[in-house]
């Protein structure tokens, strides 16, 4: 059976990097830039949002009966 829990977890993560994510968007290119944190909050927040994303797709896959917990990403994608 699914876990609804895990997954509503991992949309909240979603949520809550998307979130920062626009919040950073709304620099300008030179702000952004200006700081080297800006550019790794993004792509930590964006690495994170893939993996919760993919973390959920395996969770549904497993708990169906169609993957084996070993795949890759791009596997589950």
């Amino acid at each position: 059976m699914i876990n609804r829990s895990l997954v509503q977890e991992r949309l909240l993560l979603v949520l809550n990097f998307y979130n920062e994510l626009f919040e950073l968007s709304k620099m300008n290119n030179e702000e952004f830039l200006a700081e080297s944190r800006n550019v790794a909050a993004a792509e930590s927040y964006l690495r994170r949002s893939l993996e919760a994303i993919f973390d959920i797709g395996r969770h549904v896959l497993a708990k169906t009966g169609n993957i084996k917990l070993s795949l890759e990403y791009e596997a589950i994608a």
